[in-house]
């Protein structure tokens, strides 16, 4: 008996099928060892050994494969062909006793009998130097997150954490929203002008002005025009036509996948990532954690012979499109992304079988698959400049598909939309007189920068070559649990607790949050994953300046002096000095500037939104007021809404006189159907909304699926 560990049961039902009955397939359950949850785990006097243990939710399936292991004539160690995968395979090796000659090294980068079978006649041994770069990672994250966060506990708030990717990820957040703040919006005026020809009429939009670009700044500049061009007479002055082309986008990516989920159907990350392992773990896909623009010779070969066959030999390029990875600290060792079977298209009763999520992400998969070895899309241009007697230009651009090369794939089933933008202009010759039938004029406001979303979010992490694609899905979710940012409208919004952390991480641990270090980091992992550098030395250049700034901030640093969020204009009834915004346990409140001294504080709530108005200026709003009641412990305080780590809650406006709380629920205006006394309130659950009765634990009834009415807080 031959038995085969994998990490998941899903991967181990896809190669039982492939490998038959002289193979016992059995899964770890992910990692079997691991840090410890409390501690350092890494002895820093003894060279960083990692100090392993093995998690209580292991020991079961640990004892299981310890007694497949002990009766099997080979132990074939199959997990994902990866730094992870590589150190899951070294700890079962250590764990279970294997030696040199009992055991096998499967790595294949998609579940298909052809690949598994040349990979299980190739068997290899595990890669210590892939080892040594994961645990490189892992001890280094254990050092930065288990020095650094308890001081943020301390001088901050309890429960946060730091960690080199994630305290960068909410740097550009905080970077980007202040970018935001202090944007003034500029005012610029664009005049479109409808004409009347004798095949039609056209759109034109004003550009220029006796040969020098035009710029409108306001409305008196704007009326002037306006004034000049009316009664005019306009002749077509030029008519240019070129052809233009199109491309297609390259092969996915582990980055690029994330961000065309985002883009396409509002997918977070993880979302993304979790279908995407199920998708390769089923065989429908070459393996999802990569950034290689690499595909295989033989899958090219047969896209173009599924191409040439269901279109035509035209839509092929004459020779296959390679694509050269720009992204810093790039591995091309493995393929891209890609479908495992041309004939498995979006649609078909195999794939429809599949969840909705899994569904859309092999949709994409499956498109950019074939998209990307074909032939560019090729449009006719034409541009048609119109000028008044008084030197005004106006142009109107137009362009039509003459062959729709990777466009065709349009109209297949699943996979991203893409805008066929043509604009056909009326039959048109130079010297051409037209009629101005309508001018008009738009007043426009340039933009702040946008705040991130998961997908540029994911490229700005990727340009500056921090984290590996792995670490993306992760980081955001790390920052979302841990309250630094939050979800508006897909974008993600710094909370007060980001300002206050990234300003101290800036101020007193630079290299942490520093991109060009952040990212010397990656390709320093990544040199010990090649063999060109020793792990424990690259970890110690690290670590011993770093744990002393860290003791010497724990004495040096003030609570009071960190938390500061700015002041206020209001003025402390106690003493008379300047009330300050700080940041406490349950959020900003307002402490006198005089503290210790004057020890007058009062928590706030907030009670004015700004909007921005048609002309861009920014208009103070005062929100909808809710009344949440007395307080139930001293009867003298409001409950008012406040924010914490865990989301919202109403406390006592006495705090901290009166430190009563109690959960705040979102009702959706419906009675629980269970037991028809409670109603059913929003709740949270592993990321995921949920709604359930608000009587728990009496009444347990929950369900995914959203309720009718509108919501409602209280």
């Amino acid at each position: 008996m031959n038995l085969v560990i994998v990490e998941s049961p899903t991967k181990a039902k896809t190669l039982s099928g492939i490998l038959g009955k002289d193979f016992v397939v059995r899964a770890s359950m992910g990692h079997v060892r691991d840090l410890p949850k409390s501690g350092l785990g890494v002895d820093v006097e003894h060279d960083f050994a990692p100090e392993y243990v093995v998690p209580d939710k292991a020991k079961k399936t640990l004892t299981e494969l310890r007694k497949y292991a002990k009766d099997a004539d080979m132990v074939v160690l199959a997990t994902d062909p990866d730094r992870e995968g590589e150190a899951i395979a070294w700890h079962l090796k250590e764990l279970l006793k294997l030696k040199e000659a009992g055991y096998g090294r499967a790595v294949f980068h998609e579940i298909t009998k052809s690949a598994v079978q040349e990979s299980f006649t190739n068997q290899g041994k595990i890669d210590g130097k892939l080892v040594d770069a994961q645990q490189a990672r892992r001890v280094l994250d254990r050092l930065v997150g288990y020095k650094l966060s308890p001081l943020l506990w301390k001088k901050v708030r309890f429960g946060l954490s730091a960690g080199r990717v994630q305290s960068v990820a909410v740097k550009l957040v905080v970077e980007r929203e202040r970018a935001r703040t202090v944007f003034t919006p500029v005012e610029y005026w664009s005049v479109e002008g409808l004409f009347d020809h004798a095949a039609g009429k056209v759109t034109a939009a004003l550009v220029e002005q006796a040969g020098k670009k035009q710029e409108l700044a306001s409305k008196q500049e704007v009326a002037k025009v306006v004034d000049a061009l009316q009664g005019g007479r306009f002749t077509v002055a030029k008519i240019t036509k070129t052809q233009k082309q199109k491309r297609p986008y390259p092969p996915l990516k582990t980055s690029t996948l994330q961000q065309s989920a985002s883009n396409v159907f509002g997918y977070p990350a993880y979302k993304t990532m979790k279908a995407a392992q199920l998708l390769f773990e089923k065989g429908l896909i070459t393996y999802h954690r990569t950034d290689s623009l690499n595909l295989a010779a033989q899958f090219i070969d047969a896209v173009r012979d599924f191409v040439a066959t269901t279109y035509s030999p035209a839509h092929l390029p004459e020779s296959p499109n390679y694509y050269k990875n720009a992204s810093k600290n790039a591995q091309e060792a493995h393929e891209a992304i890609r479908i495992t079977s041309l004939s498995l298209a979006p649609g078909t009763a195999d794939i429809a079988k599949l969840s909705v999520e899994e569904q859309k992400v092999y949709g994409l998969i499956w498109r950019r698959s074939l998209e990307c070895q074909m032939a560019p899309a090729v449009y006719d241009a034409t541009a048609v400049d119109i000028v008044s007697e008084h030197g005004y230009g106006f142009r109107a651009s137009g362009s039509v598909i003459k062959f729709a090369g990777w466009l065709a794939l349009t109209n297949m089933p699943g996979g991203e939309e893409e805008e066929e933008t043509q604009n056909l202009l009326p039959d048109m010759a130079q010297g051409d007189s037209v009629k101005l039938v309508k001018l008009d004029p738009a007043q426009h406001f340039t933009q702040p920068p946008a705040r991130y979303t998961d997908a540029s979010l994911i490229k700005a992490l990727e340009e500056l070559g921090v984290g590996r694609p792995s670490t993306y899905a992760p980081t955001i979710q790390t920052i979302q649990q841990r309250g630094y940012v939050e979800k508006e409208n897909r974008s993600f919004k710094p909370l007060d607790v980001a300002y206050v952390v990234i300003d101290l991480l800036n101020t007193h641990f630079s290299n942490i949050v520093d991109y060009e270090f952040t990212a010397r980091m990656e390709e320093e992992l990544d040199e010990v994953a090649l063999g060109k550098l020793k792990w424990q030395p690259m970890i110690k250049e690290f670590y011993e300046p770093f744990a002393q700034v860290v003791k010497h901030k724990d004495a040096e640093l003030k609570k009071q002096d960190i938390t500061f969020l700015g002041n206020s204009d209001e003025l402390c009834p106690k003493c008379g000095k300047t009330l300050m915004f700080k940041l406490g346990k349950f959020g900003k409140f307002l402490s006198c500037s005089d503290y210790p001294t004057c020890d007058f504080a009062k928590p706030i709530e907030e009670t004015i939104t700004s909007l921005v108005d048609e002309h861009g200026n920014t208009v103070p709003q005062a929100p909808e007021v809710h009344d949440y009641g007395k307080c139930e412990v001293c009867a003298e305080g409001d409950y008012i809404l406040r924010v914490g780590r865990f989301g919202k809650f109403l406390a006592c406006s006495r705090y901290p006189a009166c430190k009563s709380t109690k959960p705040f629920l979102v009702k959706v205006g419906v009675k629980c159907p269970e037991c028809t006394e409670g109603e059913l309130v929003v709740k949270k659950g592993k990321g995921r909304t949920f709604y359930g009765c608000s009587r728990y634990p009496e009444c347990k009834y929950s369900t995914w699926k959203k309720p009718a009415p509108a919501v409602t807080e209280g």
